[in-house]
């Protein structure tokens, strides 16, 4: 691994951290398969990491008044277009809608052999340093009196317990079992929660000249920026250490050890087979949702709606089926989420840039009532399943989802 990585270096000076696995591998040319784990092909549950910060933008027009895109991490489709690639330059084969059934799951974050997920958006914090605290919010009946705007059948959402003062900062990424515990019903302690979990490092900002194609040299006053995120070990906004961040994916074909172009300026990560597991279920953990008549279903990767935060798949009266799951019956309760984010791109197929869409941001959640075909084979293919009404945006891996047992409370 690299050496830590200074974040005050300065604008413009680029920098490379090689990692030793890397150094001899091909460009998407990809080794079979490598065995099995927990019933999927190892070789299809990859492990990416990027060699070099990475350059994602939204979609939005670059120019003077605009900016650069701030920092941020890839989206799934972003990396399932990567992914594709890779295995078409492995197999030869052409560069084609074709390629677009391929599924991918993720991405998922990586530290070590520790997953990361996002925060949800029922998780917020409060005061600052020492005094912030973790607090929980839920859907509950309104006050006799009050009342708001919502869609009819919708609760709305509040804290478990009142509280003065503004909201404070933690981490915008848990660990896994921190997740979990969250969910049931267990708060993690402050500073447990901040040495497992992980927020986003600041933008490595680079400031470049635009280049006069006839001359060759500079045009003046001619300057624009790019600001990449650096997923290497190196140094968090607190200045304290912190280990590289890898990507973690499951794909629908076998993929090798090899070099992958991820995001914008043809940035490299370094992919390879994942020796761990392919996060499940802990025991006991949907027959609770069984028992108790109601889940909440929480982002892990951004969603895509018609509906815009309200899945296309419920009908006027907040009920239906999600996809790929007929017998099962939701009846949606509350949401909570946060503003939405702009998503568009450049298609390459038909050289025109992408119609922008509205992305709902992972860690919201939505909770349900059961209505009917509460099987666990069904609530097992909500694990890591996606929400997302259109069949597209699901192979893409938006709309991943984590279920957990949720109950309505019966008193304020």
């Amino acid at each position: 691994m690299g050496k830590p990585h200074n974040k005050s270096h300065k604008q413009g000076k680029g920098h490379f951290k090689p990692r030793p696995h890397a150094a001899n591998l091909p460009l998407g040319k990809a080794s079979g398969p490598e065995g099995r784990n927990d019933g999927v092909d190892a070789s299809k549950v990859i492990r990416i990491d990027p060699l070099a910060p990475l350059i994602l933008r939204s979609g939005r027009p670059f120019d003077g008044q605009a900016g650069c895109d701030p920092a941020r991490l890839p989206l799934p489709s972003t990396l399932a277009g990567s992914l594709r690639t890779a295995w078409a330059r492995a197999n030869d084969k052409a560069f084609s809608p074709d390629l677009f059934p391929l599924s991918v799951t993720g991405p998922l974050l990586l530290r070590g052999q520790t997953l990361l997920l996002p925060k949800p958006a029922d998780a917020l914090y409060f005061g600052h340093g020492e005094q912030t605290r973790l607090l929980k919010a839920m859907p509950k009946p309104f006050d006799p009196g009050c009342g708001a705007d919502l869609p009819d059948g919708l609760l709305p959402v509040i804290l478990e317990e009142p509280v003065a003062g503004k909201p404070g900062g933690g981490p915008a990424w848990w660990a896994m079992d921190d997740w979990l515990h969250f969910r049931g019903d267990t708060l993690a302690d402050r500073e447990g929660l901040r040495q497992r979990g992980w927020s986003p490092p600041a933008g490595d900002r680079r400031t470049h000249v635009a280049i006069d194609a006839k001359s060759g040299a500079a045009e003046e006053g001619r300057l624009f920026q790019t600001e990449g995120m650096d997923l290497a070990e190196g140094l968090d906004r607190e200045g304290n250490s912190s280990p590289a961040i890898q990507l973690l994916a499951r794909f629908d074909e076998p993929l090798g050890p090899s070099l992958i172009h991820l995001g914008g300026e043809r940035r490299l990560a370094a992919i390879a087979p994942h020796e761990g597991k392919w996060p499940s279920p802990p025991p006991g953990w949907l027959k609770a949702i069984s028992q108790r008549g109601g889940l909440s279903l929480t982002l892990i990767t951004p969603g895509l709606f018609t509906g815009g935060y309200r899945p296309g798949w419920l009908d006027k009266d907040l009920c239906g089926s999600p996809p790929g799951l007929p017998e099962l019956r939701l009846r949606l309760r509350a949401v909570a989420c946060e503003r939405w984010q702009p998503h568009s791109g450049w298609d390459l197929a038909s050289q025109q840039p992408r119609t922008t869409r509205k992305l709902i941001p992972a860690g919201a959640v939505y909770w349900f009532a059961l209505l009917e075909g509460a099987e666990t084979a069904d609530l097992e293919r909500l694990w890591l399943g996606s929400l997302c009404d259109l069949e597209q945006d699901r192979r893409d891996g938006f709309g991943l989802a984590l279920p957990a047992a949720w109950q309505l409370a019966t008193t304020n």
